[in-house]
């Protein structure tokens, strides 16, 4: 498929079958450490394609249970998370100067909430990377700060003076969405794509703990639904809904 720019499909595509005319700034803009991982094999095969890719992550200290945050500070937990994040990048290959973890304001709950000041930073670095592509946890989803972190992307792409595409990702509590683009994949990048994953070992730790799988199995048993829906050969994919801001 030859396209100049992602428009909405009729059927879901494979990013992969796409012969890009252009190469594009991709910005992901996470609500937590680890949401860049979610997706991790389609910024991969972009990246590995020519686009630039550039992230933004919230800092939080959330999502870190009794037993492994034992005498932690919420400073601690903070730094732990970021800690995670950081290995995380420089396993995928990320450059240091290609993503920021932001101290943006946060809810009582510990995670980025939907403000005025948070729209005004965030809009900031949009305005300097100038992106052609966002990147973010769809907004039909259980988690406010998926939530908040989609709102505010929204409002602020549609402010924007030149064309921005919204790659809405599919996520384990996203409660619906539209599968317009996907990357399907197989065994040996699952393997990678979990070992990228275990960099957060808080949430890998807790997960094993409270529901008994790591969290690389729990975001590959989403991507394995997921291509099952699909009706695709492969085992695994990511999905996407596109939303057009010009």
């Amino acid at each position: 498929m030859d396209i100049p720019f992602p428009t909405i499909p009729q059927n879901p595509v494979d990013l992969r079958t796409i012969k890009w005319r252009q190469k594009f700034r991709l910005l992901v803009t996470a609500p937590h450490p680890d949401d860049f991982d979610a997706i991790s094999m389609t910024l991969r095969c972009l990246k590995e394609a020519g686009h630039e890719l550039y992230a933004v992550v919230a800092q939080t200290g959330s999502g870190i249970d009794k037993v492994y945050g034992a005498g932690m500070t919420q400073q601690d937990r903070t730094q732990l998370r970021n800690r995670e994040q950081q290995a995380s990048f420089a396993f995928f290959g990320l450059p240091e100067d290609h993503y920021r973890i932001l101290p943006l304001e946060n809810a009582p709950d510990d995670q980025v909430d939907y403000t005025e000041n948070n729209i005004k930073t965030l809009e900031t670095i949009v305005q300097e990377l100038r992106p052609d592509m966002l990147f973010m946890p769809h907004g039909n989803d259980t988690n406010r700060a998926h939530r908040d972190m989609c709102r505010m992307m929204r409002d602020i792409a549609g402010r924007m003076a030149w064309p921005i595409v919204l790659m809405l990702n599919s996520d384990v509590k996203t409660v619906d969405m539209r599968k317009d683009y996907y990357i399907a994949f197989g065994q040996e990048e699952a393997a990678w794509k979990g070992q990228l994953l275990r960099h957060h070992d808080s949430q890998h730790q807790r997960n094993l703990r409270d529901r008994g799988h790591g969290f690389d199995d729990r975001v590959l048993m989403l991507n394995g639904r997921t291509a099952q829906g699909l009706g695709i050969a492969q085992p695994y994919a990511e999905s996407f809904e596109i939303e057009m801001c010009d």
